[in-house]
């Protein structure tokens, strides 16, 4: 099997790890996940210095193979290309949930350590990516994978100069110094929890335990907490900047899978509530489950959950950005509403709190408005200063913000018709279509 081949199997294979939210809502479970075309651009502000040539005199990866890349929304605007590949996708654990478990029927590859090395920064040479995200199946121990693992990334590192983003994956088990070891060369690590609870964690994946899995991620969190890495907001949140080369600058995510388990939103938002407060997590992935195969521990619904987790998305970034606690999103429900988003659900439930009056709000009680958001806040605040304030200024620039009009009032004028006393009708029009693969990347602002 040639490199180009073994590119082939393992970025397909890698899709199964979330490093990005999807972007689809309907397409096929088999289709690649936030796949780029090869004519990406590079992204200028991405660019780094680099101390040595990263290509050896075999023919570098060819353009064609470049559908494993990528697009990741970076603060400020824009997106960043990364390569997402395993190791391997051989493994000896029999997760019901993936499609690289152990008896799962599917074509088989693997690099070696300096061969995946070489392929990564063959594309970071050739300007194809500005980041990588390297994971693997267990081969053999989690020890013995994670020490592949590292190699992997000390040979970008110190043999072809690569200093760009390096997302590297800890598999759960392995031991403390191996963990440590790879936050020296990685610029973010993920251990995935997949599955929100111990009794799904044993039922579905009972190769795993949550002590191998929380294990790691705490001392993750305590080596991010001596290095006091988040006393920068632009550095702490940027993953792509100029100090990608530097050791954690990202911190630490993971991922849970949507839709493989029982559990209700409530439960799945509480928990990453928790990681955020106690393990010092940067992000939680949602993974929408996709079914695959017939194993019996498992659901078989007839498309995956796709909406469920963009829903997931915003809710979570309601307590992250905009000052919730979980608790507020699940009143009367475990679950959160399909057809309106979370912040819109809450403003339903809760009227008395409306109209606010631009002209007087806070930043805090403006995030409570549906429509408005964090740059739309800020704004209202400069426009107002300038005696500019108008709905019509308002929605210039943010199309969402029409949303707002049945919540807010300017100078004791409401937009629209007073409906607040109309709940039903109001939800009618809040109402939204199935999320539209466009609009995904449109309205989740990825800050980190």
């Amino acid at each position: 099997m040639d490199r180009l081949e073994t590119l082939r199997i393992l970025t397909q294979a890698a899709d199964w790890d979330a490093v990005a939210p999807s972007t689809r809502i309907e397409q096929s479970p088999c289709a690649p996940l936030e796949s780029a075309p090869a004519e990406t651009p590079p992204c200028p502000d991405s660019e780094l210095p680099r101390t040595g040539s990263s290509l050896l005199p075999e023919p570098a990866v060819r353009e064609d193979a470049a559908y494993g890349i990528c697009r990741v929304k970076r603060l400020g605007g824009g997106s960043v290309p990364i390569l997402k590949v395993l190791l391997s996708n051989a493994c000896s654990y029999n997760c019901a949930y993936c499609v690289n478990r152990r008896s799962s029927n599917v074509r088989r590859a693997s690099f070696q350590p300096e061969e995946l090395a070489r392929t990564v920064s063959d594309f970071d040479a050739r300007g194809r990516i500005h980041g990588a995200f390297i994971s693997s199946g267990v081969v053999g121990t989690p020890d013995e994978t994670m020490e592949r693992l590292i190699w992997t990334a000390r040979t970008l590192r110190e043999r072809y100069g690569y200093q760009g983003y390096l997302h590297l994956k800890v598999i759960p088990g392995a031991s403390p110094d191996l963990v440590r070891l790879a936050m020296r060369y990685a610029t973010r690590v993920s251990v995935n929890i997949e599955l929100p609870s111990e009794e799904s964690l044993a039922r579905i994946a009972p190769d795993k335990s949550p002590d191998a899995i929380l294990s790691p991620m705490k001392l993750i969190a305590e080596h991010m907490r001596e290095l006091q890495l988040n006393t920068s907001d632009k550095h702490a949140r940027d993953s792509f900047s100029k100090l990608a080369a530097s050791p954690l600058t990202a911190g630490q995510t993971t991922q849970m899978i949507i839709g493989a388990s029982p559990e209700p939103d409530s439960t799945i938002l509480a928990l990453a509530h928790h990681l955020y407060q106690s393990f010092n997590v940067r992000r939680v992935y949602y993974s929408a489950f996709r079914p695959e195969g017939s194993d019996p521990s498992l659901p078989h619904p007839s498309a995956p959950p796709y909406t469920r987790e963009f829903r997931l998305y915003q809710a979570d970034m309601l307590f992250r950005w905009y000052g919730f606690e979980p608790d507020e999103l699940f009143e009367t429900q475990d679950f959160l509403d399909g057809d309106i988003d979370p912040k819109t659900s809450w403003a339903l439930r809760h009227l008395e709190f409306f109209p606010i009056e631009l002209m007087t709000a806070d930043y805090e009680q403006m995030l409570r408005i549906p429509g408005i958001g964090p740059a739309a806040a800020r704004r209202i605040i400069a426009l107002r200063r300038r005696e500019r304030l108008d709905f019509d200024t308002l929605c210039r620039k943010n199309s969402a913000a029409r949303k707002s009009a049945w919540f807010i009032t300017i100078r004791g004028k409401a937009p629209v018709p007073d409906l607040l006393d109309k709940p039903d009708i109001l939800r009618a029009l809040m109402q939204e279509p199935k999320p539209a693969q466009r609009s995904i990347q449109k309205e989740l602002d990825w800050r980190d």
